[in-house]
């Protein structure tokens, strides 16, 4: 039987816990999304942003998460191959009595399959960012 040290056990906890965070690993090899600046209108509106898939097979999905400026996910969107093109636009759909101004964050998270037995990969981009005002 093989011990563990407390040190050890350590290491391999942090290791599993980074690799699970949204932005551990984040890249922008497979895709990014992006949007830009503009004024947050009264009322409830859709506000575009565009994404861009570099996957390297054709089986893909594409999860994006619109995060507000104190953090609460406010919005998601669905991209999948066949269905969605590679690039396009996407929009989140928010209302302005309920959302403050400020720097929003898109967070994206691509999936993809490969091989005989569609080995499954994933990876979150990285973070874009954009400016809602008043």
């Amino acid at each position: 039987m093989t011990s563990v040290t407390p040190r050890l056990l350590a290491a391999a906890l942090a290791i599993v816990l980074i690799g699970a965070l949204p932005g551990a690993a984040a890249t922008a090899k497979y895709g990014h999304t992006g949007a830009r600046d503009r004024p947050l209108r009264d009322g409830c509106h859709d506000y575009r942003y565009h994404y861009v898939i570099k996957t390297p097979t054709n089986d893909w999905t594409l999860e994006t998460f619109l995060v507000d400026p104190t953090g609460d996910t406010l919005a998601s969107g669905t991209f999948i191959a066949g269905t969605d093109p590679r690039r396009g636009p996407g929009w989140f759909r928010f209302c302005r009595y309920s959302t403050r101004p400020g720097t929003f964050t898109i967070r994206a998270k691509v999936v993809w399959y490969s091989g005989a037995t569609s080995t499954e990969h994933k990876r979150w981009f990285k973070p874009s960012t954009f400016r809602l005002t008043r």
